[in-house]
């Protein structure tokens, strides 16, 4: 076994100690989490940093996008109606901590008749 002078252990410790926190730094969680997905026709953002929900119409198909969100902060309902390029920020204000779950889906006619056509877009879940 090699033994190392004193003078340069003293600097080596501290140098590994520094590298060591700065990894962790790196690969520590995020403060703010953002969670979004879509289809060709409606997309939906979530960003945790202002609690807020973004939902856009992506295309020019008569269709309206409906989001339903369920979680412990109760369900709630979002619909940007037809036209594409058209889009809304909703602030949610749901409770820290908690999962979410958003559904997203396209309304052919009013999203309230019983003859309106409903296609599946996207389904994601996020944490406030």
């Amino acid at each position: 076994m090699k033994l190392i002078p004193m003078r340069r252990a003293a600097t080596l410790v501290p140098a590994g100690v520094a590298t060591f926190f700065a990894a962790s730094i790196l690969v520590a969680p995020a403060a703010h989490a953002d969670a979004a997905k879509g289809c060709a026709g409606g997309y939906a953002k979530y960003t945790s940093k202002g609690d807020f929900l973004y939902v856009k119409d992506r295309k020019a198909d008569g269709r309206t996008v409906f989001i339903n969100l369920t979680g412990p902060g109760g369900f709630a309902m979002y619909e940007v109606l037809r036209g594409a390029g058209k889009s809304f920020t909703w602030d949610l204000d749901r409770p820290e901590g908690k999962t979410n779950k958003i559904v997203i889906s396209l309304v052919k006619g009013k999203s309230t008749d019983d003859d309106s056509n409903w296609k599946h877009c996207a389904t994601f879940k996020f944490r406030t």
